[in-house]
């Protein structure tokens, strides 16, 4: 099984509500921290990531949350 890239983004806030949403979904997500420590929601980005079976349902529980 592989992952699949969902959302990039350098906003804290924004990967907070994908993952919160994800969860409410029952998708479970794997999250990578490439964000400068220093210099938070300035340099890096946070990476999200599901299985390749949740990736459709992912996908659509993303695209719901970003357009709202």
């Amino acid at each position: 099984m592989s992952r699949k890239l969902i959302l990039s983004s350098n906003s804290q806030v924004q990967v907070s509500g994908v993952k919160n949403a994800l969860d409410e979904a029952g998708i479970a997500y794997f999250e990578i921290n490439k964000s400068d420590s220093s210099y938070p929601g300035i340099l890096g980005q946070i990476e999200v990531y599901v299985n390749d079976t949740d990736e459709a349902k992912a996908l659509l529980v993303v695209k719901d949350l970003i357009n709202n």
